[in-house]
């Protein structure tokens, strides 16, 4: 009789993996280094992710990238001075709990596309929808519409960034910092009032 897919272990493998993924990186990242994590066994790995470890890497980009578009939508509705900083915030967390050793899987995907494309392909889609909702939620700012998408960009970018500056240099301030003047710049930016016109 075949043994029935348990979802919880296969749930757990995928967040080891993504966990792993925030450390090391994809080229540091083994199915080896899996099994021991998880607690799972060599042969637990292919009976989920028949594809190896592709699939398995694909997976754990894809919960981090339905994470982060779940919390991005979350602060749609609110105003600069209370979304940015919250957004900093959750990296600032979790990369001084881990340690100052953990960073964000879909740039690791990103960075490790030479052997993992489809994971490089998540992690540029993810990119361009996490533009597409920031720019939508410039645009209920009140920032003008010619603007928003190249904003969208320089968001994203900084705050990726200052999380790479971060856990190199073990503190906080660049995040802070960048939030501090992220939420200037877009404030300098509105010319109307939030929702204005809808």
């Amino acid at each position: 009789m075949a043994r029935r897919p348990d979802p919880a272990k296969r749930d757990r493998i995928v967040h080891t993996t993504r966990e792993l993924l925030r450390r090391r990186g994809v080229a540091g990242t083994t199915m080896l280094d899996v099994v021991a994590e998880a607690g799972a066994s060599r042969g637990s790995l292919y009976h989920y992710f028949p594809g190896g470890r592709s699939e398995m890497v694909a997976d754990a980009v894809r919960e981090a990238v339905a994470e982060y578009t779940d919390a991005l939508t979350a602060l749609a509705e609110l105003p600069p001075a209370e979304a940015i900083p919250l957004i900093v915030e959750v990296w600032r967390v979790e990369a001084e709990e881990s340690g100052w050793t953990a960073g964000c899987p879909v740039v690791a995907a990103a960075l490790g596309g030479e052997s993992e494309p489809v994971a490089r392909e998540l992690a540029g889609q993810a990119f361009a929808e996490w533009t597409a909702a920031v720019t939508a939620w410039l645009a209920l700012q009140g920032v003008p519409e010619e603007r928003t998408e190249s904003l969208a960009n320089l968001l994203l970018s900084a705050i990726e960034g200052a999380v790479v500056i971060g856990l190199a240099q073990h503190r906080s301030e660049p995040m802070l910092r960048v939030a501090e003047e992220l939420v200037r710049l877009v404030e300098s930016e509105r010319r109307t009032p939030p929702g204005a016109g809808r």
